[in-house]
């Protein structure tokens, strides 16, 4: 038998090419799963931080239109019925509001929630200048709420409040900061009026007092309303706007304004907000219809809040136009959007019941 002595030019060639289909397997099998890794990574993020923007809106939405014992429904305002939004508040428990801007949007505290829906670059009802370089086509949502500090009333002095002095409240004087010092609280009890007013003093040492022309935006000269003993409580207040805009790095994120503070950036890669409300029309308690903020006509009806944001992929790399399969089309309130370019977008949508508001 003749011995090998090596390999003919045709059987290397055929090792090579059988050589270079394995590798080119290996290779594309390890492109496939970092491709597969990179979306699956991207999603969960795109997942996280959804859950989170839901979290954030959600409960401020839990709190809003909390007025102690009695919701929204059961409270009027201390002059007459009507409303900032022209409607009609059944009788009940009133609301005092001794700040002397209790008619500017922020204040507006018989409508827990108010929204401005977007058409291009027009928000209807129109949006306050203070919400400026929001993404044009996205919705504005501002929700007027309690903060989570509680502060039991020890006793009711003849110009203040005495309670502890840890109380959560921020320390410093109006008198000697008054555009950024603004304790705005409110306090209430079971069975007795509800009074929302700017503590102007340091309460640092245990006293709430609510004078007259002290601080931004101040109390108007007016005495407080309601009897207020040791089963009362103070609650901080304020209005949160959200919307979308572009940050420095021109991402588009969604953004959080507190009172006349500056706008944060809380989340990047929020690309569009759009806000539906649940309306009840005739005080039974439950949604009527879902209506885009120009077609609310009064925002006491309001109990329901339909929140949708669309999550763009962020890669830190630059590579993020090659992560979708087929056109990246998605659905927003019904409707097919195709972006067609490359990349990555969740909707997340949330329904949340304005609880202070159904009772």
């Amino acid at each position: 038998m003749k011995r090998q002595s090596g390999l003919s030019l045709v059987e290397l060639m055929v090792a090579l090419v059988l050589g270079l289909i394995v590798v080119a397997a290996v290779i594309e099998l390890f492109i496939s799963s970092r491709q597969l890794y990179r979306v699956q990574d991207v999603k969960a993020r795109m997942q996280e931080d959804g859950r989170f923007a839901m979290y954030r809106i959600g409960e401020l939405l839990d709190r809003a239109g909390y007025r102690g014992c009695a919701s929204v429904r059961n409270q009027a305002a201390t002059d007459d019925d009507t409303q900032t939004d022209g409607s009609q508040q059944s009788s009940g428990r009133p609301i005092q509001n001794l700040l002397t801007t209790e008619s500017d949007y922020f204040w507006q505290l018989d409508a827990p929630v108010q929204g401005h829906n977007a058409n291009g670059n027009v928000w209807a009802p129109a949006k306050p200048g203070a919400l400026n370089n929001a993404n044009v086509g996205s919705d504005i949502l501002t929700i007027r709420t309690v903060g989570a500090t509680y502060i039991p009333i020890i006793a009711k002095q003849a110009s203040y409040f005495s309670v502890g002095a840890d109380n959560g409240l921020d320390d410093c004087d109006p008198a000697l900061e008054p555009n950024s010092c603004s304790n705005i609280v409110m306090v209430s009890n079971c069975n007795d009026f509800t009074t929302v007013f700017q503590v102007t003093n340091d309460p640092s040492n245990g006293e709430l007092r609510y004078a007259p022309n002290v601080g931004v935006p101040g109390n108007r000269n007016e005495d407080l309303i309601g009897e207020y003993g040791p089963t009362s409580w103070v609650n901080t207040i304020a209005s949160h706007s959200f919307y979308v805009r572009d940050n420095v790095d021109g991402t588009p994120s969604l953004y959080q304004k507190t009172l006349d503070n500056n706008a944060e950036a809380i989340l990047e890669g929020v690309e569009q907000m759009q806000v539906t409300y649940g309306v009840d029309t005739n005080g039974d308690f439950s949604v009527d219809s879902y209506e885009s903020a120009n077609d609310v006509d009064f925002w006491t009806d309001v109990i329901s809040v339909r929140v949708s944001l669309v999550m763009i992929n962020l890669e830190d790399d630059g590579t993020d136009t090659n992560l979708a399969l087929g056109d990246g089309s998605y659905f927003l309130e019904g409707v097919e959007v195709t972006p067609n370019d490359g990349r990555l977008r969740r909707v997340f949508t949330k329904t949340i019941m304005l609880k202070n508001r159904n009772s």
